[in-house]
Formats: structure tokens, sequence, C-alpha cells
């Protein structure tokens, strides 16, 4: 019977042995696979950086793209990290090639050591790591402003920065698509949004002339419009054009458009201050919407009322209080005066704060959303001192941190239409 008995603990000291094997077995598999999986996700994140600082740099004419990825996957992901080997075999390599003329792929590879593995003989476990990262074309449409304060050094300084702006794009201008909208009191699709636009586009900015107001609220709203961006609606995220609207003026909103109506005819033209809506000047609208020679030089049909009322409100040359002419009365009313109201008080159009100003501020704040509401991202540059130019009111217009600018005098200019100009070639999306 105690033969049996020590043949039988005998027994179990084989069969613990053996079990013991295999659940220390089981738990360097555990600790070596988490080890494991930590270099692979720290080496997926060397091959994105990789692969998307390639991209970026794909129509750089300075760099190399795969030179590029190469040495930001090595940045990201150096020898020795997380315990992979310092030198010698297994040492992190990564390999970029261009996969078409816009497309650029990564592969990593480095050798995870092991620990507790090591007593079954395994030293190191391959790891790899692959990624794509594609430059995606551009719309982007110019949006300048060519009212009268623009005229001399200013519009020379603003039509050389413009044009070079475009030359970073002459290498893909077969695929991204540019536009010109410019203003003043009235604005203008220059040229459609399009690809080959280099030289058209040349065309249309060196035509420019300074004179008139300054209208930016229909000009962010024409951005918008026939011509201008592609409608994305409903289009996945990944398959987005990217969008950029680059919008320069050297003021502040003194225009906005709206709809008349004269002897049951409906038309629009635009509204301007002549005090380009500065604190000390008061704003002389209201002395120009029935006077003949005013209203033909702002683009208005002269004949007096236009609403068909009580012509006996403004008479003649001599009209010093507005008549209603306007629609936009009854969406933007003026203080609680009903839209048929033939004679509105004239301080009510007075000053930065008067309806005008305030509408055009507005109104081209609403028009900047609604873009960006669409996906598209808004650079802004300011030409000139903070008495000629509202800084915090361009940056309410931009999309926010990195895309509002100033440039104190022209010279600035043609350095910031580059930084724009790069920034909107880095930018990527897989």
């Amino acid at each position: 019977m105690r033969k049996i008995i020590d043949n039988q603990r005998g027994a179990f000291v084989v069969i613990f042995a053996v079990a013991l094997l295999v659940l220390l077995g089981f738990v360097a598999i555990g600790i070596d696979a988490g080890r494991w999986y930590l270099v692979r996700a720290e080496l997926a994140k060397g091959v994105d950086s990789a692969s998307l600082a390639g991209a970026k740099n794909i129509s750089n004419p300075y760099v190399t793209p795969t030179t590029i990825a190469e040495e930001f996957g090595r940045a990201n992901f150096e020898a020795g990290y997380v315990g992979t080997p310092q030198s010698g075999a297994g040492t992190v390599r990564f390999t970029a090639t261009m996969v078409e003329s816009d497309k650029i792929s990564v592969t990593g590879n480095v050798d995870a050591t092991a620990t507790i593995a090591r007593i079954f003989g395994f030293d190191r476990i391959p790891v790899v790591a692959s990624g794509v990262a594609q430059k995606k074309e551009v719309e982007i449409m110019m949006i300048l402003d060519r009212s009268g304060s623009m005229s001399g050094s200013k519009m020379t300084a603003l039509k050389n920065a413009a044009k070079g702006f475009l030359d970073f794009f002459a290498d893909t201008q077969d695929r991204d698509k540019v536009g010109l909208v410019s203003f003043a009191t009235s604005v203008t699709l220059n040229r459609a949004l399009g690809t080959n636009f280099v030289n058209p586009m040349r065309t249309a900015i060196d035509a420019m002339s300074a004179v008139g107001g300054t209208n930016m609220e229909s000009a962010l709203d024409r951005a918008d419009g026939t011509g201008g961006f592609t409608d994305q609606t409903g289009i996945p995220g990944d398959r987005r054009v990217q969008q950029f609207a680059v919008f320069f003026s050297d003021g502040q909103p003194t225009c906005f458009g709206g709809t008349f109506r004269n002897r049951g005819n409906v038309f629009d033209a635009a509204v301007c201050t002549s005090d380009n809506c500065r604190s000390w000047e008061t704003c002389n609208l209201y002395r120009d919407l029935c006077r003949l020679d005013r209203e033909e030089w702002r683009g208005i049909d002269p004949i007096p009322t236009g609403h068909g009322l009580n012509s006996n409100c403004c008479r003649g040359w001599n009209c010093w209080n507005p008549t209603t002419k306007w629609y936009i009365f009854e969406t933007r009313p003026v203080g609680t005066y009903a839209p048929e109201y033939c004679n509105i008080p004239s301080n009510l159009f007075n000053g930065p704060n008067g309806y005008v100003c305030r509408a055009a501020r507005e109104l081209a704040l609403q028009h900047a959303q609604e873009l960006k509401d669409k996906g598209i991202r808004i650079y802004t540059i300011g030409l000139g001192s903070s008495s000629q130019i509202d800084a915090a009111y361009l940056r309410s217009l931009s999309s926010g941190d990195g895309f509002a600018y100033i440039a104190p005098t022209s010279a600035d200019l043609e350095a910031i239409f580059n930084r724009i100009a790069r920034d909107i070639k880095l930018r990527l999306v897989y």
C-alpha cells in the first residue's frame, strides 16, 4: 500500500511540474504579448506620422517626400524605443515609396524583444506596420478687396502677392481648383472656380482697379454662389475636397447688398456709407436715397420713392430722409419703423452703430459662418493699422487661430500670402 501511495505522490509531482511549465508559458505569452502589442501600436503611430509628413511634401520642390517620410518615422520611433534593439539586427527601419503621384506608402519594421518567453527559445518577434497618406485636391476661392482705398501702391502689392500665391499651385492646377471674387461697392466673379487657373487668374488679377466702397458681405455670399464652391452636402468626409477661402481687405465693411423695388420692378443693388463707419463721422446714406445724383452714383434707380405709395415724402433733389425703396427693411427693420414708412429718421443711420454699418458687419459675419458651417476654412488678411482695419473683426470672420493675419504694410503682403499657400498645400486627409 505504501508503495502505491509513494508512486501516486511521484506522479503528482510530475503532473504539477508539467502544469507549472504550461502555466508559466501562458504567463510569458501574456506578458510578452502585451509588450509586442505596445510596440505595434507605437510603430503604427510612427508610420502614420511618416506617411502624413511625406504626403504633405509631395508638391514641395525643395525636399524629397520619401526622405521626409522616413526621417519623420525615425523621429517618432527611435532605435531602442519601448525595449526594441538599440542597434544591429532588428533595429527599427522605415521604408517610404510613392504609390501614385499624390499618394505615399510607408512601412515600419522592428523586432520586439522577449523577456519570460526566452525560456521557450523566443528572443525576438518581428513587428510590422504600414500606412498610406494621400494629398487631396483643394478648392480655393480668393476674395480680394478692390475698393477705392486700395488705389496706388496697395493694389500693386496685392496683385503681386496674389499672383505669387497662385504659383504655389501651378504644379497641381490640373487637379486643384481656384477662383476669384473681387469686391468694392459691387461684387464681381472674375473667374469661376476651375482647373488650369494660373494664367487666366493672373490676367483677372491684373485687370482689377480700385474704386468704390467695401462690400464684404456680398463678396462672401457670392463665393458660395454659381461658379463658387462645390456643394459637398452628403459627401462622406474621406471623399470631400478640401475647400478654402482666402479673404483680403484693407478696411472695414461699409456696404451691403439689398433688394430694391421701383414701380413694381425688383432689382439688387448695394448701399454704402460715405464715411467708412468711423466714429467721428456720420453715415450720409439717409441723404442719398432720394437724391438723383447720389442714387445714380450708387447704382440705384433715381425715380423718387420707388414703392409707388406717397411721392410727397420725397420731392425733387431736396430729399433729406430716406424712403422705403428696400425690401430688406422687411427682414432687417430700421428700429420700430414699418417697411412702408416714408420718412425714417436720419439719426438711425448715423455712425458706426447706425443701420448700414451694423448691417454690413452682421451680414458679413453671417455669410462667413455659412461657409464655415459647410466645412470651408476661411483665411483672412488685413492690410493696415488698427485705425484702418478691425483685427478682431477679421479674426471673427476667419476659421480661428492660425487663420487670421495682419499685414501692417504692403511689403508684408507677399510673405503672408506665401505662408497661407504653404499651409493649404500641407493640409491632408487620409
